[in-house]
């Protein structure tokens, strides 16, 4: 939806205005912070409105669907929520959920909000560490399938992806659903990382540019 949205560059003049505002602004709003005036800005608030982009909260205001990926692009003050895979335990002292978040706290991303997909018998191989994360349990025929695991997440996913800028990371747990990470960071334009747990150090497998490129922002 965002590619056909922002064909037309005044689509996301739009939808940058409306993310300044922290994602809901009303049409006077809206129509101060961009070019776009008038009877062509109603055009276009409808046109996105359609296209899934946006949605009418009530009489002449506006909100984004989704506060990723557009308030991500754009920088603005958006809580960031963090999702990530945790696997089994095995001689680990430290869970790669918290290592990912200190890189990502390096680079001046503050996550605000944490959820880990695992399976129940991970969960209770970390239970004693007393993780700060909500869990998303997929059980153990379901964290080997890519359906599976994207079914248990998905729901959770697009809440959260109303209010927050969220990133994923695909680094622990099963292949299937390291692939499902990327899958659903590729549908809803979502940030993904990897993180080289040796070495401690961090991997945008869609980063920023990765987003602007695939909506045509940026050149090749």
């Amino acid at each position: 939806m965002y590619l056909e949205a922002f064909s037309n560059v005044k689509g996301l003049d739009v939808a940058y205005a409306i993310a300044s505002k922290g994602g809901v602004a009303s049409f006077s709003d809206i129509e101060a912070r961009c070019q776009v005036k008038g009877s062509t800005l109603i055009y276009h608030l409808h046109r996105l409105v359609e296209l899934g982009v946006l949605e009418a909260l009530a009489r002449g205001t506006y909100g984004l669907r989704y506060r990723t990926p557009i308030c991500y692009l754009l920088d603005t003050e958006t809580p960031i929520a963090y999702v990530g895979l945790l696997g089994r335990r095995n001689e680990r002292t430290v869970p790669e959920t918290e290592i990912a978040v200190k890189l990502l706290e390096k680079e001046e991303h503050k996550v605000g909000l944490k959820y880990v997909v695992s399976s129940p018998e991970a969960l209770i191989e970390w239970k004693a560490m007393k993780l700060d994360c909500q869990w998303i349990l997929c059980y153990e025929d379901e964290i080997i399938d890519i359906d599976s695991v994207k079914a248990k997440v998905i729901p959770q996913l697009q809440a959260l992806l109303k209010e927050y800028v969220v990133v994923l990371d695909c680094t622990s747990a099963t292949k299937p659903a390291s692939i499902a990470f990327y899958e659903m960071a590729q549908e809803y334009l979502v940030p993904l990382i990897y993180v080289y747990e040796k070495t401690q150090s961090l991997k945008w497998l869609i980063s920023k540019e990765t987003i602007k490129r695939r909506l045509q922002l940026l050149k090749p």
